[in-house]
């Protein structure tokens, strides 16, 4: 604001200073003025009269359509409504101002009649009106618009009309006979004012500044609808939290139409204009992405899917081996080891908002996010353990130096939608070590690796050997039990 006076100041004090000056002259010089120069002669004199008048009067024209534009308008009008104003209203508000000063200047000055000057301006603003018929429909059309005020300068709008192609983008500007629009591809469209105001415009500004769309998927009709759902929400949430922010609204999922090639669901999502244009391409490479680690893919018509079944149902023993095998944790396990962890692993399918691990208690299970999307929150700062990510995706494992360490969870992680999660308790992690001793050195090394938190410059043959000897603490090999086996 304070800028603004600033800059509404700057714009004044010249026609300020020449309407002083000016006045001034006439008021102290009195009739010396007529003795300037050539005092003695008469048409000098009427010459400096009307040059002084006509200067006069404009100046103050200027001075007024000034204070009109920068402190009305762009001052106390635009602070109060917080938008800009059109310019087209400081335009016609200068041209009123010119006017009354032309006319002043007319009857004042050069002692004219003003009902003459009126009735020939009349005449010829009738003749103009006929020819420039056109012109005054978007000089008026453009009128109407500022004073409805249905739309504002800087607001996001779409035009559509039957017949016409659709016109999305920001209002510029609102001028005497053309509105500009910048587009979602960053051209300027102008349209005249007549136009534009015969389409039917959607503002996407009001009342709130974000809008909704779908985009659409169709999946095998032997997926559960709360699989599938779960899994399309939390691909599209990931989307759009990476597009605009973790406080985007949570986007929801709905059956959309049955098909004979599957079920179609629609994925709804909130979001300002300005993301409308990258969103759908972004979620549905999300959504991809998810329904491969899920072990599904979109639904097709090929004959050779009519039969099995394979990818609809949770996964098994197998499939959870696979997983957790291309975890940093555990990917240097041999297949047995991985096998036996798949087979003693839990399937636990928690609903949105629910808390899975809370800060400062102990850990006692390995979490692998399979389906769904979490959050990490309220974070302990605990020298010598990593902070978790503040997001959890599919293929995630957490939280390792919490459980492997005998630690207290630092985070909070809480499930953003319906998450499906595989549980390695510290009993199933047991019987890894007790069974296959050489795991126990192959996790350590791997938990010294990736694990590490940041800043901690140590030698990495030494955190190994550290964390090797803390996990031998945790978990103590059973005498007699077990067989070693080389690793991978």
């Amino acid at each position: 604001m304070g800028k603004t006076l600033r800059q509404a100041a700057g714009k004044l004090v010249m026609p300020l200073l020449i309407s002083v000056a000016i006045f001034s002259f006439f008021y102290l010089g009195g009739d010396a003025y007529q003795t300037f120069g050539l005092a003695a002669v008469d048409s000098t004199r009427k010459a400096l009269k009307y040059v002084l008048g006509v200067a006069a009067f404009l100046s103050l024209a200027v001075l007024a359509q000034r204070i009109i534009r920068y402190v009305v308008f762009d001052g106390l009008i635009a602070s109060a409504t917080g938008a800009p104003v059109p310019k087209l209203l400081s335009q016609i508000s200068g041209l009123v101002i010119f006017v009354i000063a032309t006319s002043a200047c007319a009857g004042i000055v050069f002692d004219q009649d003003l009902t003459v000057l009126w009735a020939a301006s009349g005449v010829a603003g009738l003749v103009l009106g006929m020819a420039l018929r056109e012109l005054l429909q978007d000089v008026f059309a453009g009128i109407a618009l500022n004073i409805d005020r249905a739309v504002r300068i800087g607001e996001h709008i779409q035009l559509h009309k039957a017949g016409d192609a659709r016109i999305s983008g920001q209002l510029l500007e609102i001028s005497w006979r053309t509105t500009r629009i910048k587009d979602m591809m960053g051209d300027v469209v102008i349209l005249p004012n007549s136009r534009f105001s015969s389409y039917t415009i959607t503002n996407f500004s009001q009342p709130e500044p974000v809008s909704f769309r779908a985009v659409s998927v169709l999946l095998d009709a032997r997926v559960p609808q709360s699989r599938a759902m779960r899994v399309l929400q939390a691909a599209a949430l990931e989307a759009m939290i990476r597009l605009a922010g973790a406080a985007t609204p949570a986007p929801w999922v709905e059956v959309k139409a049955i098909r004979l090639e599957g079920v179609e669901y629609a994925i709804y999502f909130k979001a300002e204009w300005r993301h409308l244009g990258d969103a759908p391409p972004l979620i549905l490479q999300n959504v991809l992405e998810h329904l491969a680690q899920a072990g599904l893919e979109p639904a097709s018509n090929r004959a050779a899917d009519t039969a099995g079944g394979s990818g609809t149902q949770l996964p098994d023993a197998g499939r959870l081996a696979t997983l957790i095998g291309t975890t940093t944790l555990f990917r240097t396990l041999a297949e047995p080891d991985l096998q036996l962890l798949g087979q003693h692993a839990r399937l636990t399918v928690e609903p949105a908002n629910r808390v899975v691990v809370q800060a400062g208690e102990a850990g006692t299970v390995l979490y692998l996010v399979l389906e769904g999307l979490l959050s990490a929150e309220g974070t302990r700062r605990t020298a010598g353990l990593p902070v978790l990510p503040t997001m959890l995706r599919p293929g995630d494992l957490f939280d390792a130096p919490v459980v492997l360490l005998g630690e207290a969870h630092v985070s909070t992680v809480r499930t953003r939608t319906p998450a499906l999660l595989c549980e390695l308790s510290s009993e199933t992690l047991q019987r890894l070590f007790t069974t296959a001793p050489q795991a126990l050195p192959q996790v350590a090394q791997a938990l010294a690796e990736h694990y590490a938190p940041k800043g901690n410059t140590r030698p990495e043959d030494d955190r190994t050997n550290d964390i090797l000897r803390q996990m031998r603490h945790l978990f103590p090999a059973s005498p007699g039990t077990g067989q070693r086996r080389p690793g991978r």
